[in-house]
């Protein structure tokens, strides 16, 4: 990761310090990348993160400016160009899984609470677990096959380009 030449782009892999007030300063490395790809903990940076979008366009060897918190400047350490084909996807499709669970989930405990306490008010009702595992599968199914969709669509224009 040496050259220096290379603007910070989308996919781009970077190498930063952090500099806070006191001149101390940490290193990070991550890849810029899209919303839906972002997944700090594993080194992947949202692009419209104040970070990400501070480091658009930047190179190498800058120094900016970057009053967030108590960080006073970033400096580029160095980029690598990156392709979004290399980048591991597999984080994002597991979060975004995971968040798909616990909102069944959630909505599955929403539905006993308003079970138990609407009981003695409206009447007896009854949460029906299975309908409400069914539905979070049909979405992950959907999900699933967007994103196929949306692969095969990139696939298509960049077949198209060559």
């Amino acid at each position: 990761m040496d050259a220096q030449n290379t603007p910070i782009e989308l996919n781009s892999r970077v190498l930063v310090e952090l500099v806070d007030s006191s001149g101390e300063a940490e290193r990070r490395e991550f890849t810029l990348v899209a919303t839906r790809q972002a997944d700090f903990k594993s080194g992947l940076l949202d692009e419209n993160t104040p970070l990400g979008r501070a480091l658009l366009g930047h190179r190498a060897g800058e120094v900016i400016p970057y009053r967030v918190g108590d960080l006073k400047e970033v400096r580029i350490l160095a980029v690598e160009s990156g392709e979004e084909s290399s980048l591991p996807s597999e984080a994002a499709d597991k979060r975004r899984a995971d968040v798909q669970k616990a909102q069944t989930q959630s909505e599955i405990t929403n539905q006993m609470i308003f079970a138990t306490a609407s009981g003695s008010k409206w009447g007896d009702y009854d949460v029906d677990v299975e309908k409400l595992m069914k539905e979070d599968e049909q979405r992950e199914q959907e999900q699933k096959d967007q994103d196929k969709k949306d692969q095969d669509k990139k696939d298509q224009d960049e077949k198209g380009r060559e």
